[in-house]
């Protein structure tokens, strides 16, 4: 037996039958263009409204909406964020003073005030196999 589990570890295939994943589609609506890309990041707390999310994925919008599914995310509780790069340069745009000059958006609706919202605010719990959620780009 014990060679047996460490065949099936050396292979890769234990883990996947210990560790679920689920898959997150991603729905974000009113968008002002449809140009560029909408990029979207799914995100633990220690990594909220920062590049460093392990979890992202991009799709092109279409009349003002994209759809972006993200797969292989562990079961848990993330905060979403998506920015509308309008440029496609993989950057979010900021001007002078750091406010955003392309569009974002946070799971739960969750709304920007002087800043991101509060992770909590944003929080979803993720299970297997995943969904859906949906939530509207913000302007400024």
């Amino acid at each position: 037996m014990q060679r047996l589990l460490m065949g099936l570890m050396l292979a890769g295939l234990w883990l996947p039958a210990l560790a679920g994943a689920a898959t997150l589609t991603v729905e974000v609506t009113g968008l002002k263009n449809n140009t560029g890309v909408v990029r979207v990041a799914v995100c633990d707390r220690d990594h909220f409204t920062e590049a460093e999310c392990a979890y992202k994925g991009a799709a092109a919008p279409e009349n003002g909406a994209a759809a972006v599914t993200i797969g292989d995310i562990p079961p848990g509780v993330y905060a979403v964020q998506a920015y509308a790069d309008t440029n496609d340069n993989d950057t979010l745009d900021t001007n002078w003073i750091g406010w955003p000059k392309e569009g974002m958006g946070f799971s739960n609706d969750a709304k920007m005030h002087h800043g991101p919202p509060d992770y909590d605010a944003a929080a979803i719990k993720l299970r297997e196999p995943g969904g859906t959620i949906r939530f509207a780009m913000q302007y400024f």
